[in-house]
C-alpha cells in the first residue's frame, strides 16, 4: 500500500512539473519578437518603425580648423648695433603710438650730429652776410687803402724820375736805378688791386657767389639731416597702439642688426584665420556666417562672419586663407584654436527624412521605403544636403509620406510590414507614432 501510493504520487508530482513547465516555454514564446505571434501577425511580416517626409530648413555645411591671431603684429628689431639703453617693458604691459619703445646707445651719432650743425651754422651765416651786402665800414677801409697806394705810387714815381736822372749821369748805380724802377711798378699793382677791391665792395658779392654758398648751405643741412637718421636709428618708437607679446632684450644687453627686441600686438585686430580646401576655394566669399567653438569657451558656440578671403591659393597646401571676425565681442586671445563651422549653402523650405531611412545600394544608387497601407514599397531617390541625421531628399517622396527608419536592411518592394505601434497611428488616434517632434533642423542632433 505505501509504495503504491509513492508512486501514484511521483506520477502527479511529474505531471505538474510538466505543465509548468511547458506553460514558462509558451510565454517566453509569446513574448519573443521572433515567437508565434498568431496568424495574423505572420501575415503582416516584419515589424518596421517609420517616420514622416517632412520640410525644414537645412544647410551644408564645411567644419574645419582654425586659430586666433592679430592682424596688427610685429617684431621690433634693430637696425643698428650697440648697447641697450632703455627697455622698461615686460609682456603685457600697453604702448600708444609713438612711444619709445627701445634707446640703443651710440655717443659717435651724438658727436655726428653736433658737428653736422656746427657746419650748417658756419655755411648759413656766409650766406646771410653775402645776401647784406658789404658794410660801410669795409669800403672806408678799402677807400683808405686807396687813398694810400695813390700816395706810395706818387712817392715811387718821383723817386723813378730822379734815379732815371741819375743813372743817365753816372751819380747812381744802374743796380739802384732797377731797383726804384721795382718800386714804382709795385705800388701800381698795389694800387690797381686796391681800386678793384673797392670797386667789388661797392658793388657786393655776384649771383654766381650766392648760389654757391646757397649749394654749400644745402650740402651742410643734407650732411646734418643724415646724422639726425643714423642718431634717430638708435631710439625705436611704437607704430601703433598695443600689448607687449614677447620681450628679448634687458638694458645693457647689445643689440645687433636685424635681431628681435621686442613683439607688439593689437589685440583689437583679431581675427579666426582658417584654410579652406581648394574643392570649396570657390564658395567662401565674405559676409559668409559662420559658426565658431572654441576650446577657452568649453560647450558653447559663437557667430562669426567671414570679412577678408585671400586671393590666391597656398600651392604647397592647395588651400585658400579666410579670416572671420566675432559677431559679438568676445574676451580672444592671440593663439586660441578654434573649430570652425562654415555655411556653404541653405535650403528654407527642404524636403529633408532622417538618415536611417537612405539605403545604398551596390551600384551607388540611394533607396528609401515608404510605407503604403501595410506594404513597404521601394523607391529610387536623389538626396542633397546632408545635415546631422537628417537628409534632403530632391526626388522620390512627397511631404508627408512615412519612411521606413528601422528594420528596412532586409525588406523587398511590396512586402507587407507591421508598423511599430500601429494602433496609435489609425486616423483620428492623435498622432504617429515614431515620428519625432516637428522642429527645424539645427537643434538637437542636427545643429551645425
Amino acid at each position: 500500500m505505501p509504495k503504491r501510493w509513492a508512486a501514484t504520487l511521483g506520477i502527479i508530482f511529474l505531471t505538474a512539473l510538466f505543465l509548468v513547465i511547458a506553460a514558462s516555454v509558451a510565454v517566453m514564446l509569446a513574448r519573443s519578437p521572433g515567437g508565434d505571434q498568431g496568424p495574423d501577425k505572420a501575415k503582416k511580416g516584419p515589424t518596421v518603425r517609420v517616420e514622416a517626409v517632412r520640410k525644414a530648413p537645412i544647410c551644408r555645411t564645411l567644419e574645419l580648423t582654425g586659430e586666433v591671431v592679430a592682424v596688427n603684429s610685429v617684431v621690433v628689431a634693430a637696425t643698428v648695433e650697440g648697447p641697450i639703453r632703455f627697455c622698461p617693458w615686460r609682456e603685457g604691459d600697453r604702448v600708444t603710438k609713438g612711444e619709445k619703445l627701445i634707446e640703443i646707445d651710440r655717443q659717435t651719432y651724438r658727436a655726428e650730429v653736433q658737428a653736422a650743425q656746427a657746419s650748417f651754422a658756419v655755411a648759413l651765416a656766409k650766406l646771410d652776410d653775402m645776401k647784406a651786402g658789404t658794410r660801410p665800414e669795409e669800403i672806408a677801409q678799402a677807400e683808405q687803402q686807396v687813398r694810400e697806394w695813390e700816395e706810395m705810387l706818387a712817392l715811387a714815381k718821383t723817386e723813378f724820375e730822379r734815379a732815371k736822372r741819375l743813372v743817365e749821369s753816372g751819380a747812381i748805380s744802374q743796380e739802384d736805378f732797377e731797383r726804384s724802377k721795382a718800386d714804382f711798378k709795385t705800388s701800381q699793382a698795389k694800387l690797381a688791386a686796391s681800386q678793384a677791391r673797392l670797386a667789388m665792395l661797392k658793388a657786393g658779392p655776384t649771383p654766381t657767389e650766392i648760389a654757391v654758398q646757397e649749394a654749400a648751405v644745402r650740402e651742410a643741412a643734407a650732411a646734418l639731416e643724415l646724422a639726425k637718421a643714423r642718431l634717430a636709428e638708435c631710439v625705436i618708437t611704437a607704430h601703433f597702439d598695443g600689448t607687449v607679446s614677447a620681450v628679448h632684450v634687458r638694458p645693457g644687453d647689445v643689440a645687433t642688426a636685424k635681431a628681435p627686441l621686442l613683439e607688439i600686438v593689437d589685440l583689437s585686430s583679431l581675427v579666426i584665420r582658417f584654410a579652406v580646401p581648394e574643392v570649396y576655394a570657390t564658395s567662401i566669399r565674405p559676409g559668409v556666417s559662420l559658426t565658431v567653438a572654441l576650446d577657452a569657451y568649453p560647450g558653447q558656440s559663437h557667430r562669426a562672419s567671414i570679412v577678408r578671403v585671400y586671393p590666391t591659393l597656398d600651392s604647397r597646401m592647395r588651400t585658400r586663407t579666410v579670416e572671420a571676425e566675432m559677431v559679438e565681442p568676445l574676451g580672444l586671445v592671440p593663439g586660441m584654436f578654434a573649430r570652425v563651422q562654415v555655411e556653404l549653402e541653405k535650403v528654407e523650405d527642404a524636403i529633408v527624412v532622417p538618415q536611417e531611412a537612405i539605403l545604398t545600394t551596390a551600384k551607388g544608387q540611394k533607396q528609401l521605403f515608404v510605407l503604403s497601407d501595410t506594404k513597404a514599397m521601394q523607391r529610387t531617390v536623389t538626396t542633397g544636403i546632408e545635415q546631422g541625421r537628417m537628409v534632403q531628399v530632391l526626388e522620390g517622396v512627397r511631404p508627408g509620406e512615412l519612411v521606413v527608419v528601422a528594420g528596412n536592411e532586409r525588406l523587398k518592394d511590396g512586402m507587407p510590414v507591421a508598423v511599430l505601434g500601429a494602433a496609435s497611428a489609425k486616423p483620428g488616434s492623435g498622432g504617429k507614432p515614431g515620428l519625432p517632434e516637428k522642429k527645424p533642423i539645427g537643434a538637437g542632433e542636427g545643429k551645425p
